[in-house]
């Protein structure tokens, strides 16, 4: 049962922000939703949930949001309340969204299926279809020309290339992170991602965020690009996971209750960071980091569609099933098709289509907070050749690989059907691939004979630099989410 609605936000008539007690303390008005990755929603579903961003871009809500993730970094990022805290968060976006369309849900974007693509910058959610160019200023796709925490149009800079370039995750992190029981194991206390770097849900994350990079890898602009919230949802997808298997007889135990122990909350002082378990969730007052944990959120807020399996790869025409890539998974793994299949004709309800050109002086660079401090991938960048990608990937997947054939094989769900099974997909892959080279390559000499002259953006990547949000607390006077009477 949700909790009654209790009033803890104290005396704060003065301010125009607040947020209804009733988020979070009651079931939705809109009811149960279901959230799946984006590329099994069909062109009418995906367009439905644009327009439902687009209108909350247009209405100001998007830059509500973008704002209140940027502020008091520290009482959601490097610390325990980073999962309940962006739980709440994500879910309070997604009820806004449906205000505009009560069909609409929160879709996820599952890159671990990008992660088995020779370049994942080839992938389809990069072009107009779904994300837009995933490049320099978003000028493409349904978010095109869209302001950011910059004040200026929202840019990226997927798979940069940079000494040790960010990465996907993968699959293989994944599973790393179900061999564990308790909270703290996957999450951040006292001593940051020293101990469990390769096995913790957060710093997993923010190498997400340096690989889309552009604004997506600050922590004060992040949140102005729409990419960040199917991002979230699949971290939080992966929680589930998490959560259902703490509940499982393998661990037995109890997700409501499970946290860090007191004194390991958080790299900052527990008095900036306010991480504990009873304290107030940052524009969010009126609930504590602990309501985060509630298994209300997925029993009566929304649920998860599993994420598309072979050999149906969740019936989408945007993705494909490929049996060889990986040996240690002989059921095979769906992988997206590449930009080149997207045929979606263009949304021209968005009234945003005139080019950025204003010049820009060479004044003070504005800086909205760290950067994401993630883990190291695994060398790719969007500047290798689709060769040279493919060699990269297979390395990394035979890092972790059984030693014996025997090892790989010993799958009982293995049937005779497999060889040949194998034989087609292989195929499958390789004339997908083929086909996306072969049409790039037409396309650049295109637009080789119409625009001779080609400029390279690089972005000159921030340093981490805890500590330095804390003169920008706002304390009692933080924005809150004002998301009217429903939730």
């Amino acid at each position: 049962m949700f909790l009654k609605a209790q009033s803890r936000l104290g005396c704060h008539c003065q301010s125009n922000h607040h947020i209804s007690i009733r988020f979070g303390k009651k079931p939705p008005p809109s009811g149960f939703r279901v959230r799946r990755d984006i590329r099994v929603l069909n062109i009418t579903e995906r367009q439905k949930v644009f327009r439902a961003f687009d209108d909350l871009y247009k209405t100001g809500v998007m830059a509500r949001f973008g704002r209140v993730h940027g502020s008091e970094i520290y009482r959601k990022h490097s610390g325990a309340g980073f999962l309940p805290w962006h739980r709440v968060f994500t879910t309070a976006l997604e009820e806004k969204l449906r205000e505009v369309d009560p069909e609409v849900s929160l879709p996820y974007w599952d890159y671990s299926m990008d992660y088995y693509m020779p370049l994942p910058n080839d992938s389809i959610v990069w072009s107009k279809c779904f994300f837009g160019n995933g490049n320099n200023t978003v000028s493409d796709g349904p978010f095109r020309f869209m302001y950011g925490g910059f004040n200026m149009p929202i840019k990226r800079d997927i798979m940069p290339e940079e000494t040790c370039p960010p990465g996907l995750i993968s699959k293989a992190d994944i599973d790393g992170l179900m061999e564990f029981c308790h909270f703290a194991n996957i999450t951040t206390g006292r001593q940051r991602y020293n101990q469990n770097r390769s096995h913790n849900l957060e710093s997993l994350h923010n190498s997400v965020h340096n690989w889309v990079g552009g604004d997506m890898a600050d922590l004060g602009a992040a949140a102005y690009d729409p990419i960040f919230f199917m991002h979230h949802a699949f971290i939080d997808y992966i929680w589930e996971q998490f959560r259902r298997r703490q509940s499982s007889n393998e661990c037995n135990v109890d997700a409501e209750k499970d946290y860090r122990e007191p004194g390991d909350y958080s790299i900052k002082n527990d008095t900036i960071a306010l991480q504990r378990p009873t304290d107030a969730m940052q524009a969010f007052n009126h609930l504590q980091i602990r309501d985060g944990l509630w298994n209300n959120w997925t029993t009566s807020v929304y649920g998860y569609e599993p994420a598309p399996k072979c050999p149906e790869c969740g019936n989408s025409e945007n993705l494909y099933c490929n049996m060889t890539i990986d040996p240690r998974r002989p059921e095979g793994v769906c992988v997206p098709k590449s930009i080149d299949f997207c045929v979606d004709p263009p949304l021209y309800a968005f009234h945003r289509d005139e080019t950025y050109n204003k010049p820009q002086g060479d004044g003070a660079k504005l800086s909205l907070g760290p950067r994401h401090l993630g883990v190291p991938g695994d060398g790719r960048t969007r500047f290798m050749s689709q060769e040279d990608g493919l060699v990269s990937l297979r390395n990394q997947l035979a890092i972790d690989m059984p030693t014996t054939s025997q090892q790989v094989f010993s799958d009982n769900r293995i049937s005779t059907s497999i060889p040949v099974l194998a034989t087609l997909s292989s195929v499958l892959g390789i004339l997908v691939v083929t086909l996306g080279i072969h049409n790039r390559k037409i396309t650049k000499q295109l637009q080789s004979l119409r625009n001779p002259s080609w400029a390279k953006f690089t972005t000159a990547s921030q340093e981490d630099t805890p500590g330095t949000d804390e003169a920008r607390n706002m304390g009692d006077d933080s924005e809150q989410l004002e998301l009217g009477t429903g939730i």
